[in-house]
């Protein structure tokens, strides 16, 4: 049995070696920085106060030393004709899911995934595309699938209004267009974890940032393939097909992209400035525009911060 969680599952999506190390190989992973951390916080937050759109239900306790439990419990108020689960768990062949807010319906369930995110991003479309498979094959009627998002043009008053906050999509559509494909995946990411002694063999590329920045990014750059702290990744605006290209044709080292390569302006700027080891200020501009202003003058410092909830 493969043990696959509907995080691992979205995780091998991106990319089956991320699965394979977080199965058999955690020591490489790198822990989530306080950025990550309080985006995790975030989402936490954003998901409790979306439980405050469907009143009156109840939450599964997370226990990750007895999901047994979870499920027993969510199978009895199911049972007992609850009207919506928080977390509602599920098990099947080894894949376990855990529905943000399942909603009991004399027709069926209807699915609601919630995410911090102000749009729906291709994966959370897969994220509840694997629920919705692990409760068909359970035997389960899916009347709908929905992402509940945030809406980022909501203004608020004194009070905070869930109704106007967030936004529910149906992508009941978009799922059950990836249902086709799940037991296919299934079965490639069931044949790389067989093999418990070799990684998967998958070179590095953009899917290591997206739609995320993988924990094993370090490991599989750095360790790997000694790519260094500052290399043509880092080249602005250089764009992950060029990037792709240069690392196709063994160029990692800023030093070594050909003097003839295609770059805008500033890029070739860049590069020769590290090539020569020098750094360059545009003196004659910067003078130029420094003499269109006349005092007195005035500053203004801002900064910015993700704020999924409003204050």
């Amino acid at each position: 049995m493969m043990n696959l969680s509907k995080s691992l599952y979205t995780k091998a999506i991106q990319c089956p070696k991320a699965l394979w190390l977080n199965k058999y190989k955690k020591e490489v992973l790198t822990s989530p920085d306080a950025t990550a951390l309080a985006r995790f916080e975030t989402g936490n937050v954003v998901g409790d106060l979306a439980c405050g759109i469907f009143p009156n239900g109840k939450e599964v306790i997370y226990n990750p030393d007895d999901f047994n439990s979870m499920l027993e419990t969510t199978k009895e108020w199911m049972d007992e004709g609850l009207e919506y689960i928080y977390e509602a768990t599920f098990l099947y062949d080894g894949i376990l899911v855990l529905v943000d807010v399942l909603k009991i319906t004399p027709d069926g369930l209807e699915i609601y995934e919630v995410k911090s995110s102000s749009s729906v991003k291709d994966i959370y479309l897969h994220d509840v595309s694997i629920q919705s498979y692990v409760l068909k094959r359970l035997g389960y009627t899916v009347t709908s699938s929905n992402v509940i998002h945030i809406d980022n043009a909501y203004v608020r008053d004194d009070e905070l209004d869930l109704n106007e906050l967030f936004m529910i999509a149906n992508v009941s559509d978009e799922v059950n267009a990836l249902q086709v494909d799940i037991p296919t995946r299934l079965e490639e990411f069931e044949a790389y974890l067989a093999d418990r002694d070799n990684e998967p063999n998958i070179d590095i590329g953009s899917h290591c940032n997206n739609p995320y920045e993988c924990d094993a990014k370090e490991y599989c750059w750095k360790v790997q393939r000694n790519i260094p702290d500052y290399s043509m990744f880092n080249i602005f605006n250089l764009g992950s097909k060029k990037q792709i290209e240069l690392y196709a044709q063994g160029i990692v080292k800023i030093e070594d992209i050909p003097s003839t390569y295609t770059m805008t302006a500033i890029q070739k700027q860049k590069v020769q400035n590290w090539k020569d080891q020098v750094t360059f200020i545009d003196e004659e501009n910067i003078k130029d525009f420094l003499d269109t202003l006349s005092y007195p003058i005035y500053h203004l410092d801002f900064e910015t911060f993700q704020q999924a909830i409003p204050e």
